[in-house]
């Protein structure tokens, strides 16, 4: 009974295989070209290119075609699974495929390196080659070409979509921009772990900072009164040698004083700084 039910199930599910992406898609394949074709459509269309440009060209379209049409002719995209029909039509394409690739690769200095001199020149065979291809095997302005080439205004757009990756252009830009999306989240989580580390930090910098401040203003003022003890006179007046002499007197005193503010404003930045590291240590744990 349990074997029974698995083979229905595989039945099912080669039958299932089997099946257009849809009815458009279905009806499309009446449309797409021969191997052949494309290869002469682009030759006829070449004017003055190289001969490099333009197997690029015809290596890139095939291999459009072939993506778009796998991904429509089964419901996974499987070669394999495709109807008849379809299948010659892609083996076609791969075979016209290889074929380029193959008679490319045979010229004796298609592998050379490519020097500098042969990419300020354009002269590199490869490069040339490749550039070609993969803009007519993924350009969104390859595949308008293509699509209002060979198929009815009414599926071209549908083409284009077919012609992204994984077969559908808008779903790879929407998993883009989930990706982008998700990503953004995930940095701003992990930012909000580090903020507590990095604000208490910085926060220690001022903190410090006001200490040593504090130190220089008390050391100032110990140094102020010490004057000031030993050159009292009875009368309660702090005496001086000099008119220089108490106005320097004057201007450490005034030193004292901004030292001393200086260091409660760091003081109090730093004390800021630590209760907003405590504050977001405390929602990141919530």
């Amino acid at each position: 009974m349990k074997i029974g039910a698995v083979l229905m199930f595989a039945m099912l599910g080669g039958q299932a295989g089997l099946a257009w992406a849809n009815d458009e898609d279905a009806a499309a394949l009446a449309h797409y070209p021969s191997a052949a074709q494309v290869q002469s459509d682009l030759l006829a269309t070449a004017g003055d290119a190289e001969p490099d440009d333009i197997a690029g060209r015809q290596a890139g379209r095939l291999m459009m075609l072939h993506s778009a049409l796998a991904h429509t002719a089964s419901s996974s995209g499987n070669v394999s699974q495709a109807s008849g029909p379809a299948r010659e039509l892609l083996d076609a394409y791969s075979r016209a495929y290889r074929s380029i690739d193959e008679k490319m690769q045979a010229y004796p200095d298609w592998r050379k390196k490519c020097g500098y001199l042969d990419n300020l020149f354009d002269t590199c065979r490869r490069q040339r080659f490749a550039r070609e291809k993969n803009y007519f095997k993924v350009s969104p302005q390859a595949a308008r070409e293509t699509a209002q080439l060979y198929f009815p205004p009414s599926y071209q757009d549908r083409f284009v979509d077919l012609t992204g990756v994984g077969g559908s252009r808008q779903r790879f830009a929407d998993y883009q921009s989930e990706r982008h999306e998700a990503g953004r989240a995930g940095r701003g989580r992990e930012f909000r772990k580090k903020l507590p580390i990095v604000l208490g930090g910085f926060s220690l910098i001022p903190l410090g900072i006001g200490i040593v401040l504090f130190a220089l203003a008390r050391k100032t003022g110990n140094s102020l009164a010490r004057y000031e003890f030993h050159n009292t006179s009875a009368g309660g007046v702090v005496e001086f040698a000099s008119f220089e002499a108490s106005q320097a007197h004057e201007r450490k005193r005034l030193l004292q004083r901004l030292l001393g503010n200086a260091g409660y404003l760091a003081l109090a930045i730093g004390v800021l700084g630590l209760g907003l590291a405590a504050g977001v240590l405390i929602a990141n744990s919530q």
